[in-house]
């Protein structure tokens, strides 16, 4: 499973979100300034897949971006956990349709993940329809993600701050993602070289909304706390014969008592 690596730093868990949006930061900074040094954009602010077109920008740029989707996912799984363990401890107020939300959030943090990697192996200059595909689910699918996050938040009863958060960065993403949505199908359908104003429109809402997606996981690091112990279990293919041949051994001593007995 995903948060196998997060065994050896299970104390400090709760950073994970915190170190999730620094990396994210981190990575949009560095391929934006490789992009801007070297003269391989000619915008004051492009779309964030353009800043990984050219070399060195674009191998970094899709290391950078597999890594993000591999933590996306490992706090969508460590998210999950929690409210699964939480859940079974309220099953007098909890129904199954809670359960079932729980999961749902699951498929879409992880589906969300997915579109992420996607935007990072597939190049919007030479790969652009699964490019595009990529980046409809990375950033649709959060939007469904957050909205389930915050109502399994207020059925469990969290701390207000949690559920305050989340509810202020769902809007704010959701306002966010609708300055974005227009001004981008406007520039593709009209594809007119004066609307440099209306296009700096959409290349910033497309950057604020990266870093507003992200910025829902701090909402985590409170439940993230609350973990104390993660543990998986491995057992071998030959420990488990030999268990299993111990029991067949102890089921049959009684037998052979028993046939004794008789014949005596």
């Amino acid at each position: 499973m995903l948060f196998a690596a997060s065994c050896s730093f299970c104390s400090f868990i709760y950073l994970l979100p915190i170190v999730t949006n620094v990396w994210i930061w981190i990575s949009f900074g560095t391929t934006y300034g490789l992009a801007y040094a070297q003269n391989h954009t000619n915008q004051d602010f492009p779309y964030i897949s353009y800043t990984g077109v050219d070399e060195p920008e674009s191998g970094i740029f899709s290391f950078l971006l597999t890594v993000s989707a591999i933590m996306l996912a490992v706090n969508a799984e460590m998210r999950f956990l929690f409210i699964r363990k939480r859940i079974q401890r309220n099953r007098a107020n909890c129904s199954n349709s809670w359960q079932i939300a729980n999961i749902t959030g699951l498929v879409v943090g992880l589906l969300s993940s997915i579109g992420l990697l996607m935007v990072a192996c597939f190049q919007v200059d030479t790969m652009f329809p699964p490019h595009i595909v990529g980046a409809a689910v990375a950033f649709i699918l959060p939007l469904v993600y957050m909205c389930l996050q915050t109502a399994l938040t207020r059925k469990l009863k969290r701390p207000r701050w949690e559920w305050l958060w989340q509810c202020i960065n769902t809007a704010v993403t959701c306002i966010i993602f609708v300055i974005f949505i227009v001004p981008f199908v406007y520039v593709k359908v009209e594809k007119k070289e004066d609307l440099k104003d209306v296009l700096l429109l959409a290349n910033i809402t497309e950057l604020l909304l990266a870093l507003s997606l992200y910025a829902f996981l701090i909402s985590f690091m409170g439940c993230f706390k609350e973990i104390r112990v993660l543990t998986i279990n491995v057992q071998l293919v030959e420990d488990n014969h030999r268990y299993q041949d111990e029991e067949n051994r102890q089921q049959q001593v009684p037998l052979t008592l028993l046939t004794d007995t008789q014949t005596i």
